[in-house]
């Protein structure tokens, strides 16, 4: 069971050594996996592709696939069989074996796929905190990702260098320590219901309702949408669209910003978020807004990049730091909010899957874009994603913000607070390990 009176200290630091561990493993191999299976394994370029493309969309979409899976474990042996799998998967790739190349995809795969079970059942856990405990824990996964994304590729450059078959068995070793931070995470290892009750509602509906979103979480993963496009102008384009104008070491200085204020700030602007939250009318309508502005602000300073230098491109990472600290653990713990009749699991696994695909459709059309020979000015073919990317951010806002009013008037007479869900019968039973109300 959850502490209903708040998360321990120990808890919380299972969850971001878990979180961090993890990422850091990924995010070693990934950035260099291409090449190390061109170079080491002796693929071809467009094998390589296939195999790190893989490794992607299991890792964004994974999720889905094992929703029942997660629902028959419960999700403390969920996270803990997804990290050792991925262990497992690593050290197969790391084994020194020949493998064809669609061997070495379905190893990737099936080291994304676990991933993404971990992933997948440690956001419930988190969606299952006391509401005043949820949008902290997220905050705190917030910033784990950071931190091990940060950490990762670094490993992952020192050991291409120094001993490049060593790689794959560092992400394995990285993924075992997460393994260790299992046991310390909230909850049991057991589901809390049998799997025949786990398959339905308490009316005997045979669980149509775990997989069948409605329309407010519908509504809001499509809005949110428009947030991750711009998001992925940054961390995905990005590098591309500067090109040559700027240097690799000015580059990665922009990013270890990113990394560095969300460490240092992510748990004082989530105090400050909870704060917004608990107005009376329309906080989270508030924060939305704001976070969307300021994104946008950011894309169209990054846009200027080619030409307004190092302090432009870092002020700018300031600002998309200061709107990604308020929006990723916000909507990570809006989609347990929202969520409905959808089990938990399922709700994560459905909003990755939407996100994932506005981030990588983002992705490769500001790269498609960004790429082409055109004028360094902002207002140049190439910088066209970014003012797309821009005005979606802005509408994305204002969309969130009128369904954040709307939202906030239809709970108001129940007598809820706009960012609580309703209790005891109001709600499903809910399908883990741990009661989503005190």
């Amino acid at each position: 069971m959850v502490n209903t009176r708040g998360l321990s200290a120990r808890q919380l630091t299972a969850l971001v050594v878990a979180r961090a561990t993890s990422c850091a493993g990924f995010f070693a191999v990934l950035p260099y996996l291409g090449l190390w299976l061109v170079d080491s394994r002796g693929l071809s370029g467009a094998d390589a592709g296939l195999v790190v493309g893989a490794a992607i969309l299991a890792n964004r979409a994974g999720g889905v696939l094992l929703v029942p899976l997660i629902h028959r474990l419960g999700l403390k042996a969920s996270v803990g069989a997804g990290y050792l799998g991925a262990a497992l998967a690593f050290a197969v790739l790391g084994a020194g074996l020949r493998l064809p190349a669609y061997g070495w995809l379905v190893v990737a795969a099936l080291a994304g796929l676990s991933l993404a079970m971990a992933t997948t059942a440690m956001k419930a856990q988190v969606a299952a905190f006391p509401p005043d405990q949820r949008l902290r824990g997220f905050s705190y996964l917030n910033m784990a990702v950071n931190a091990g994304s940060a950490v990762g590729p670094v490993i992952g450059g020192a050991l291409l260098e120094w001993h490049a078959g060593w790689l794959p068995l560092a992400a394995a070793a990285l993924d075992l320590v997460a393994l260790a931070a299992v046991p310390a995470l909230p909850g049991t290892w057991r589901a809390s219901e049998p799997p025949q009750q786990a398959a339905g509602n308490d009316d005997g509906e045979k669980g149509r309702g775990r997989w069948l979103p409605q329309r407010p979480f519908v509504a809001f993963s499509l809005l949110v949408c428009g947030t991750w496009v711009a998001y992925a102008q940054v961390f995905d384009v990005l590098p591309a669209y500067l090109g040559d104008t700027i240097s690799t070491r000015d580059l990665g200085l922009v990013f270890t910003l990113n990394a560095v204020l969300v460490v240092a700030l992510q748990v004082p602007v989530s105090a400050l978020s909870r704060r917004v939250l608990n107005r009376p009318r329309a906080g989270f309508g508030l924060l939305c807004t704001a976070a969307n502005v300021i994104l946008a602000a950011a894309v169209v300073l990054f846009a200027f990049g080619r030409t307004g230098g190092l302090g432009l491109l870092l002020a700018a990472m300031v600002l998309f730091t200061l709107s990604e600290l308020v929006w990723s653990p916000l909507y990570d713990a809006q989609v347990g909010e929202r969520r409905g009749s959808l089990s938990t699991t399922a709700a994560y696994a459905l909003a990755g899957v939407a996100w994932g695909a506005a981030e990588s459709a983002g992705a490769w059309l500001g790269t498609l874009l960004a790429v082409r020979p055109a004028e360094p000015g902002a207002l140049s073919p190439a910088a066209a994603p970014y003012w797309g990317a821009a005005a979606l951010a802005l509408l994305t806002g204002l969309a969130m913000s009128w369904n954040g009013r709307r939202t906030t008037d239809r709970r108001a007479p129940a007598g809820h607070t706009p960012d609580t869900p309703p209790s005891g019968h109001e709600r499903n039973s809910h399908d883990v390990d741990m009661p989503a109300r005190p």
